[in-house]
């Protein structure tokens, strides 16, 4: 037997316990309590090394993370029953999940809520590491005059969003032709995440992987983009085109072998003729999946043209780059330099921002640039510095003050004692000394004092929001 599918089964069966014993015991219940532990470690081991996991109904089918489970119907009959009749299409468990949201996720598939009242009975009880999904390829929803806010934690966005594209990836190298919807439900998480507080969002883009670094980058430059795209006053729908552009720019990257992507130098003739294709491949790619906005289109074909009208693809006689172009250039380039790749090596946010600085005029809109360096502050977020007390600190988002005083999250103590600082404002004045409570003394390199920069990032205020 597939082993996931063995736990998935072993997951249902606890499921069915847990409706089972909260119809016969209170909560507080000892049974009760025995029975949720019980559900909590076999969605653990559901889970295991995955972020999340999504379980649902399609044609009265129950499917995982999109595969039919066709094994003992008669053991999955009555969750797809209470789906059904919840008229929930899926539901996604991300990692970390507590037992007191397994317990209020239950509790609700006991009540008569259904659809949107069911989730927003999650919502309602701070449940955020549930979420409701649609599994259906339905049609692209009409263009709406505003995002909804939702109460999603951060992580939970980067995670969804990272599933997405991973997806979209698999899909398109097996010659299929990936959800537009689903797609767009991710980049409008996204949106509404940056619009509730993008500093939380932005701090997560240093999360990096050397084996999926096409995954993470797409992420990374999808929402460093549109959190730019907002501190530049644009409105939600400019936000989600610019934003679905920014999350596929590099699709068309998707059938060129890795030993030409991660090649680290001296790229013959051909390979090279194959990396500038990827621009025109990815707007081919999106026209499939029936993408009709311009700004997402222009994007992906034109991030690799210059503000000087050099680069590739080579624009017609009189065609000028989409403006909004310029925002995705800058972003994919930020991100490509803070990344360790084969050919190069990881820079520091301010050294990134130093030699792009040098590009403003030519490969970047100096204008754009300079507006882009004000959004990321002097120490952009994620940015690990030592302070003026010894202890090493992870900046989480600009000071509103004064760009070289963040706001940070203390890591280390001056002994290097790994502690759980709060995050503070190196605005904090000291009225004994009459000085700054805490200054930055310089950046320094995470790997070398053992910081792990995505897990103190990751931690619940962040994940909160701002």
């Amino acid at each position: 037997m597939n082993p996931e599918i063995k736990e998935v089964e072993q997951f249902i069966v606890s499921l069915n316990a847990a409706q089972k014993n909260l119809g016969l015991y209170s909560p507080a219940h000892p049974a009760s309590t025995a029975a949720f532990q019980k559900l909590r470690d076999a969605l653990g081991r559901l889970l295991g090394q995955k972020e999340q996991t999504t379980l649902g109904v399609l044609h009265d089918t129950l499917v995982l993370n999109g595969k039919p489970v066709t094994a003992k119907p008669d053991l999955s009959r009555n969750l797809v029953t209470v789906l059904r009749n919840g008229e929930i299409q899926g539901v996604t468990f991300l990692k970390g999940c507590t037992l007191e949201e397994l317990r209020h996720f239950v509790e609700s598939l006991g009540q008569d809520a259904k659809g949107a009242e069911f989730e927003q009975h999650l919502r309602k009880r701070g449940v955020s590491r549930i979420q409701i999904v649609h599994l259906t390829q339905e049609e692209p929803e009409p263009e709406k005059k505003e995002v909804v806010v939702e109460d999603v934690g951060a992580g939970a966005i980067y995670s969804r969003a990272l599933q997405t594209i991973r997806k979209v990836f698999h899909e398109t190298r097996l010659g299929k032709v990936p959800s537009l919807g689903e797609v767009q439900r991710a980049v409008d998480d996204m949106v509404a995440g940056i619009l509730k507080g993008k500093h939380s969002l932005m701090a997560l883009t240093m999360i990096k992987s050397y084996d999926e670094y096409l995954f993470n980058h797409s992420v990374n430059v999808g929402i460093l983009s549109t959190a730019f795209g907002e501190s530049l006053g644009l409105d939600a729908k400019s936000l989600r085109e610019l934003g679905l552009g920014a999350l596929l720019h590099d699709l068309g990257k998707v059938n060129i072998p890795e030993s030409v992507t991660r090649k680290p130098r001296d790229l013959t003739t051909e390979e090279w003729e194959l990396i500038k294709s990827h621009p025109v491949e990815g707007l081919r790619m999106l026209e499939k999946m029936g993408v009709h906005s311009e700004i997402a289109l222009r994007v992906v074909k034109e991030h690799h043209v210059r503000f000087d009208r050099t680069g590739y693809p080579t624009l017609a006689s009189g065609e000028d780059v989409h403006p909004h172009t310029m925002i995705v250039t800058v972003s994919d380039s930020y991100d490509a330099l803070t990344t360790l790749r084969p050919y190069q090596r990881l820079f520091e946010p301010s050294e990134a921002v130093t030699l792009m600085r040098t590009l403003a005029g030519s490969t970047f809109d100096p204008e754009i640039f300079e507006r882009f360096i004000e959004m990321l502050g002097i120490y952009p977020p994620g940015t690990v510095v030592r302070l003026t007390t010894g202890d090493i600190a992870v900046v989480t988002r600009p000071g509103t003050e004064d760009s070289s005083r963040p706001w940070v999250r203390v890591a280390q103590d001056a002994e290097g004692n790994t502690v759980e600082g709060e995050e503070v404002s190196l605005m904090d004045w000291n009225t004994e000394t009459e000085d700054y409570t805490r200054s930055i003394l310089v950046a320094i390199n995470p790997a070398i004092h053992g910081i792990d920069v995505v897990k103190i990032l990751g931690g619940k205020d962040v994940t909160q929001g701002d």
